[in-house]
């Protein structure tokens, strides 16, 4: 069975304005206090969520102290790298139907379903988005709520390889450079891939916001980074030195982070600069 902490977080909504009492764990967001007749109690909230495939789904609730002009109640579930998981909203139900959807008790107040989550989610923060729809059919978000969910796998670090750069550029010449990067966890576990700029005394390249980790990107923006196609662990970027730098033997340290802080190995490679 899943391991679920769950504790009930009572929210009080006014008109204009919202009250939290005591040390209860607060909304992350609070789009509408209440619209029309509409008036949101509580959140069931879910702290810790750890996968077993004996079980995998997780019951999603929230509480209305009034209902009034409500037509519907659904959800949506972003991963942590903000990705939409489920195909379409969520509907939640208070039908008593607790096997199917979750629900204790039919009329309460309280809508609930459940959702299927795999083993090969994302590990991390997933946030969840309530969304009322109205009797004339206008839809509005009247929560959000975050939760930790961990696959129950142990995390392995990503690896880089097959690097592509040159070993000589010229000043005020723009040149690409690109590198492979792989995670057993899956791509989507990947949280950065960077170089680090040393100069040919080895002191260190820092910018002016004080980054010395600059990005390469899978994103497929060709003309912002020089990537070509989005998703496919190919990491690019493009450098172009001026001809105020200094010239001679500089070195590119290629390294890649994933989402549980694991470092890759790292590949370096000199490139003269004439």
């Amino acid at each position: 069975m899943i391991k679920k902490i769950y504790k009930y977080i009572t929210v009080f909504f006014s008109i204009l304005f919202l009250i939290f009492t005591g040390c209860e764990k607060k909304f992350d967001t609070v789009i509408n206090s209440q619209i029309d007749n509409i008036q949101v109690a509580s959140v069931r909230a879910i702290d810790l969520v750890i996968f077993n495939p004996a079980d995998s789904s997780i019951t999603f609730s929230i509480r209305f102290s009034s209902i009034n002009g409500l037509n519907g109640i659904s959800m949506n579930i972003f991963s942590p790298s903000n990705q939409l998981i489920n195909d379409q909203p969520v509907e939640l139900f208070d039908n008593g139907n607790i096997t199917k959807n979750g629900d204790t008790t039919a009329g309460d107040l309280i809508y609930s379903n459940k959702y299927l989550f795999s083993s090969n989610f994302e590990n991390g923060s997933y946030n969840v988005e309530y969304i009322i729809t109205l009797n004339d059919g206008t839809t509005k978000r009247v929560a959000s709520q975050h939760f930790i969910f961990n696959t129950g796998k142990s995390n392995a670090p990503p690896v880089v390889s097959n690097l592509i750069l040159p070993d000589t550029v010229q000043t005020n010449v723009k040149f690409t450079f690109s590198i492979m990067a792989n995670d057993p966890d899956g791509l989507q576990d990947i949280k950065k891939v960077y170089y680090e700029l040393f100069m040919p005394n080895g002191t260190k390249i820092t910018n002016s916001q004080g980054i010395s980790q600059f990005p390469l990107l899978d994103d497929g923006n060709t003309a912002s980074n020089g990537d070509v196609t989005a998703g496919d662990g190919k990491y690019t970027n493009f450098l172009t030195f001026p001809n105020t730098v200094t010239l001679g033997t500089w070195k590119f340290n290629f390294t890649a982070i994933d989402k549980a802080g694991n470092t890759s190995n790292t590949i370096t490679q000199n490139v003269e600069v004439k």
